[in-house]
Order: structure tokens, then sequence, then C-alpha cells
């Protein structure tokens, strides 16, 4: 083992862009209509790949574009009807080591959002969407340390619009906004341990505490973990399997009311791979499947799919 930023290999560390702790991120997300905590604004924490505490090197910078998809129902304000959202996203993923301990990221979202509701013409939005801003510090490890531990600090901003309104000027449901009107503060703590030559064993805790946007709803505080293994594949490729789950508390309305169709527990089986296709350059697809489904109400989610392509400059 060597001391240093990271007790893996030069090799292991640096060979190709699938082995960088890379945000690919995810899903749709870091929403509904009357309802929702647990929706693309809470899924999007779940949905960013990263393994553990790695950092970048010093002066290294990665540079990508995720898409993202994802789903979500429920019951209508009418019985018998159903609400369904659908979001894609696209996104600039920015990853640079400022040095050996500290890694910065930023991820600028554009997204598209429909509404589908029975008996209704579906409402369409889309453009910028919230930025994230955050940083990973990396504990400097021991001489022949096998395992890295770190934190993370995460800021999200109100950058996407929470103030359109419909033909006839009235604004429209918040979840339908492109973003949530409110700064949100994540923070975390990761690890990453050596699992042999080919393995990577790495788990992860955060909470994140929302704010309240300018009509004064509150989506529910939430807290996400993740376990996962990365396992290589061959000299380009690697695989990585993970279990993601987050618990969010119920959103708060305008009125001062909690939202019965908002939060609970929820938690995806996600199977990741990463390639090399080129020098500096790598590709990642995600699939999480929902195995865990404890959400309040009648909400319901499907799987969130990413890809995403990177590459260092």
């Amino acid at each position: 083992m060597v001391s240093g930023r990271c007790p893996f290999s030069d090799e292991f560390m640096n060979k190709q862009i699938t082995r960088f702790s890379l945000v690919a991120s995810a899903a749709l997300a870091t929403a509904s209509a009357n309802a929702c905590s647990v929706c693309i604004a809470h899924a999007i924490g779940a949905g960013l790949q990263a393994i553990g505490a790695q950092v970048l090197e010093k002066n290294h910078m990665i540079v990508g574009i995720s898409y993202e998809n994802f789903s979500k129902s429920q019951d209508g304000e009418t019985p018998g009807t159903t609400e369904k959202h659908d979001q894609t996203q696209m996104s600039i993923d920015l990853l640079k080591g400022l040095n050996d301990q500290v890694m910065l990221r930023a991820s600028i979202p554009y997204v598209y959002k429909r509404l589908s509701a029975t008996g209704e013409d579906p409402i369409d939005t889309q453009g910028l969407g919230d930025i994230t801003l955050g940083a990973t510090y990396q504990i400097k490890p021991k001489t022949n340390q096998k395992v890295l531990l770190g934190t993370t600090l995460d800021l999200k901003l109100p950058t996407g619009k929470n103030n359109l309104t419909d033909i006839n000027g009235d604004r429209m449901d918040e979840h339908t906004q492109l973003g949530t009107g409110s700064t949100d503060l994540s923070f975390g703590l990761l690890a990453t341990m050596e699992g042999g030559e080919s393995n990577l064993w790495f788990a992860g805790l955060t909470g994140r505490w929302n704010g309240r946007n300018g009509t004064g709803y509150h989506y529910g505080n939430t807290v996400f973990y993740n376990v996962g293994m990365s396992h290589t594949l061959s000299a380009d490729s690697s695989v990585v399997f993970e279990f993601n789950g987050r618990m969010a508390a119920r959103d708060r309305m305008e009125n001062g009311t909690l939202d019965g169709d908002s939060g609970g527990h929820f938690g995806y089986l996600s199977v990741n791979y990463r390639r090399a296709i080129g020098q500096n350059t790598g590709l990642i697809a995600s699939y999480q499947i929902p195995v865990v489904r404890q959400l309040n109400g009648s909400q319901t989610e499907t799987g969130l799919l990413t890809i995403g392509v990177f590459t260092k400059v």
C-alpha cells in the first residue's frame, strides 16, 4: 500500500476514467402535482454515482454530460383519476481536484417535465433546473491504511424557475416548476475500502436540509444512504453493484399542512457499468431498480436510468 492521498496504487487509480470518483449525476430528480417529497427532487440525491471517498488528483479535471430519465405517479385530486409525472434531464457535470484531499464539483441541469392527468391535456415545461455545487474532502490516510474516509458538502441553488404560470396566468403546481425555489444544504460521510486486486467496497450516509421557497412550500428533509461494490472486469471496464436508499419527511404545503402523498422510505438496487472509450474518456451507464417501496399515500415510482460520457481535461 502507499501513503498520501490514497492507499490504492497509482495504476489502480489512474489507468482509466471509469475508476475515478465520478459523479454521473443521476436521475430524475436531485416532481408530482399536489404531492411528493420522495419525488424527482429527492431522487437526484439517490442517483449520484461515485465510489465512496475517492477524489481526483490535484489539478485534474473531468467534464461530463449525463442523460437521466424518471417517472412518478399518484392519485389525482378527483377520485379515480391519476397524475403521472415524467422528467428527462440533461446535465453538465464538472469535477476538479483542488488538491490531493479536496475535490470540487458542479452539476448544471436542463430539465424537461410532463404532467399527465386523467382527462386533461398534458402540461409540459422545460428549462434550466437547480444547479448544485459541492465538495468532497478526503481525510488523509495513514501509511498502509486500506480504508479511505471522507465528507461531502453540497449546496443546491434555486436557479430553476419556480414561478411558471399557465395560459390563464395562474401559478402552476409546485411540482411542475423547473426548480424547487429553495436553497438546500447536504452533508455526508463516505468510506471506501480496498477488497482485493479487483474490488472496492464503499458506503455513504448523507442528510439534506431543504429550505422553504417563496410560496412557503417546504420539501421534507431527507436522509440518503448507500452501500456497494465496484468490480474490475478488465483493463478498461468495471461494474458497480449498489443499494441506494432514501428516507424523506412529508412535505409541508403553502397552507402549513403536511402532504399525505409525500415522504417515505424508498430503496433501489443499482447496476452501474463503466468503460473507457478512449485514453481520457469514459462511459457510465446505470439503472436503479426499485426494491423497497414504503412511500406514503398513493405514490409509485419507476426505476432511474442514467447514461453519462465523461472526459478528463
